[in-house]
């Protein structure tokens, strides 16, 4: 009988040690056995992209319960565990008695740093074909009258020390829907923003705020020579769709804004199970499916995100509804802190390129004297040694990480000549912050 001799032996335990260690062992941040097909990806600083604006979330439109100033600290402030958003959307009541209980939530976020922009669900009652605020149309003898409803709006803002960056003219004009409202054709908007977007004064004009970022509506606006020089910002929402390019907009110099979208499991639908009765891992999954709408926007050279409500149990804090406890902030705001918090207002994307096959996401920016990564792993395969490839010699490298079981914890890094090497688990979202 064949009898293995002890060095066999030996090194077939050790093979089944190596392998039963997925190849790897850390120890005081650095990768002992590296994996022969990391992923890779190279970043470029000298490609650079679109300026971020910022990355957002809405106040509750409607009721009287709005953010405290604590609840603002955690969700605009940038030290501890603040989560670093730097975009308030507020609406444009059609009451302007209703106006001041905005004010403080607004106050507390500029504070902070936040810009403040506006939108309006409807105009006043008055001013419409229907006499109401749900549905009807602008009519078109109330243009100059609504032009100035919104200067009043700006103009009352900055009275109560609020400065508004910037206004729409409607909110989701092309849906009809059964609450709070205004229907525009495309021709309609292209009139009003012809005859008096330029005379909207002390803000920028946002629009058309199209509910799926209807490409159609979007450039019929910018292909028009007389409205398209009277509105700053390209504007739209995500839902059912729109995430895509907007050459037009960038050729003209406007920035694009995604200024609403949300997911919820469908919870919010007639028939569907509550909030409640779904576990952590699919509500992660969801999260997941939010942070990759973040980076396929940013590769599309979006400017801004901005989510819908800040404070509600699908969201970033808990309003104590569905099992959240009121002002606590939530997994998903740890998560879309790992763009709000790191990647800033003025910092420019770069080139950031997978080099080889991989469903591993990243987008890198140039924060000055650093460089921000941010990598999105929506798969089950956790990834061992990614290099980030540089092409000078980093000083110094951290990373923070976010999955199923921790929030923002830190992770290990090594430097390796130009490159940062680290492990990125399954189901996660990194930021890398590297000092140049």
């Amino acid at each position: 009988m064949y009898t293995a001799s002890p060095l066999i032996r030996l090194l077939t335990i050790l093979f089944i040690l190596v392998l039963s260690q997925g190849c790897e062992k850390e120890e005081s941040g650095i990768v002992i056995i590296e994996n022969p097909d990391p992923v890779r990806l190279a970043v470029n600083p000298a490609n650079t992209h679109q300026t971020i604006a910022g990355f957002g979330g809405a106040s509750r439109m409607w009721g009287t319960r709005f953010l405290t100033d604590d609840e603002a600290e955690k969700v605009f402030g940038t030290t501890g565990e603040g989560l670093g958003l730097s975009i308030f959307r507020i609406r444009i009541a059609p009451n302007p008695s209703e106006w001041a209980n905005i004010v403080p939530a607004a106050r507390a976020a500029q504070r902070h740093g936040a810009k403040v922009i506006a939108c309006p669900w409807s105009p006043p009652a008055a001013m419409k074909t229907n006499n109401s605020e749900i549905g009807g149309q602008l009519a078109e003898d109330q243009y100059p009258a609504f032009r100035d409803h919104l200067n009043q709006f700006v103009t009352y803002m900055n009275g109560e020390g609020v400065n508004i960056h910037a206004i729409s003219i409607q909110n989701e004009p092309d849906i009809q829907v059964s609450y709070e409202s205004c229907d525009y054709s495309v021709g309609d908007m292209r009139d009003f923003i012809t005859k008096h977007g330029n005379e909207i004064v002390g803000t920028k004009v946002m629009a058309p705020e199209s509910f799926n970022f209807n490409p159609s509506f979007t450039n019929t606006l910018l292909q028009d020579q007389e409205a398209a020089p009277h509105f700053d910002i390209v504007a739209g929402h995500i839902y059912g769709g729109g995430l895509g390019p907007f050459p037009l907009a960038e050729a003209q110099g406007k920035e694009i804004w995604m200024t609403e979208y949300l997911l919820n499991l469908q919870t919010g639908r007639t028939g569907m199970p509550a909030w409640v009765t779904y576990d952590q891992e699919r509500i992660w999954d969801e999260s997941l499916e939010m942070l990759e709408s973040v980076h396929e926007a940013m590769r599309f050279n979006w400017n801004a995100y901005v989510w819908w409500y800040i404070r509600r149990y699908y969201s970033f804090i808990g309003e104590g509804e569905q099992g959240t406890t009121d002002g606590e902030i939530l997994k998903r705001g740890h998560a879309f802190a790992h763009f709000a918090s790191y990647v800033r207002p003025g910092q420019q994307r770069i080139d950031a390129t997978m080099l080889r096959a991989t469903e591993v996401k990243a987008t890198a920016y140039d924060a000055g004297t650093q460089i921000i990564v941010v990598i999105i792993n929506p798969t089950e395969v956790r990834e061992r040694g990614l290099q980030i490839e540089l092409g000078d010699a980093p000083a110094a490298a951290a990373a923070v990480e976010t999955n199923l079981n921790n929030n923002r914890r830190a992770v290990n890094v090594t430097i390796k000549n130009t490159q940062v090497v680290l492990n990125v688990s399954a189901k996660s979202v990194t930021t890398v912050v590297i000092d140049k």
